[in-house]
């Protein structure tokens, strides 16, 4: 196993994506959390009520969203 630093110069990042719209900056939200909760369902990472993945509304700094409550994380979409 190589264990030797990548050199500086060799790194890359990538950023965030942006938007123009807080409309298409929260859909694009949505869209990440339900992936997100979908998978997690789909590997079993959900037992009865107990659980929950948030994100934060880019409009309402003070708001976030959650998978209703009961839910199957299988089960969420978007809508």
């Amino acid at each position: 196993m190589n264990l030797d630093p990548v050199p500086a110069d060799q790194l890359t990042f990538r950023l965030p994506q942006t938007f123009d719209t807080v409309e298409e900056t929260r859909r694009h939200r949505q869209e990440r959390l339900v992936a997100a909760l979908r998978l997690f369902g789909r590997f079993g990472f959900e037992e009865g009520v107990a659980g929950h993945i948030t994100a934060r509304d880019p409009e309402h700094l003070d708001h976030f969203w959650v998978n209703p409550f009961g839910m199957s994380f299988k089960h969420i979409k978007v809508s």
